[in-house]
C-alpha cells in the first residue's frame, strides 16, 4: 500500500492538528487527534470518517455508458475536514474505498463497485 505524505501540519489546542496529506493524484486536509506528525513524514494510506453517507453511485440495470459516466472518480471538499464525491471499492471485506489517491475505510458494508459518499469529517488516527 501506497504511503501518503503529510504536506502541512497545524496544531490546534494541546492535542488537534488539521492535517494536509499528499496523495500521487491531489492533497486534502484532514482532521487528526492525539497525532504527532510533522511535514515530511509518510503514513499508511487509510483514513477514517467520523460519519459518512454512500450509496451506489449507479444501479446494475443502467446503461454502461451511464454507469461509466456516474462513477467517474471525484473528490470535493465540502466544508472542514468534509468531502464528497464518488470512489472505486477496492476491499469489500474490509470496506474499503479509494478516491484521488485516498484510501477510506467506511463504516459499513459496501456491495457495489463504485459509491458516491458525503463525509462529515475525515481522520487520520
Amino acid at each position: 500500500m501506497k504511503q501518503l505524505l503529510v504536506k502541512k501540519v497545524d496544531y490546534y489546542g494541546d492535542e488537534t492538528a488539521a492535517i494536509t496529506l499528499e496523495s500521487e493524484k491531489t492533497s486534502i486536509e484532514v482532521f487528526c487527534h492525539l497525532g504527532n506528525y510533522q511535514e515530511g513524514d509518510k503514513v499508511e494510506n487509510l483514513l477514517h470518517p467520523l460519519e459518512v453517507d454512500f450509496k451506489s453511485a449507479y444501479l446494475s440495470d443502467w446503461p454502461d455508458e451511464l454507469k461509466k459516466e456516474k462513477s467517474q472518480e471525484r473528490l470535493n471538499k465540502s466544508g472542514p475536514y468534509a468531502y464528497s464525491g464518488c470512489g472505486k471499492v477496492i476491499d469489500k471485506e474490509n470496506n474499503i474505498i479509494e478516491v484521488c489517491g485516498f484510501r477510506i475505510e467506511l463504516n459499513d458494508s459496501t456491495y457495489c463497485d463504485s459509491i458516491e459518499f458525503e463525509i462529515t469529517r475525515l481522520d487520520l488516527w
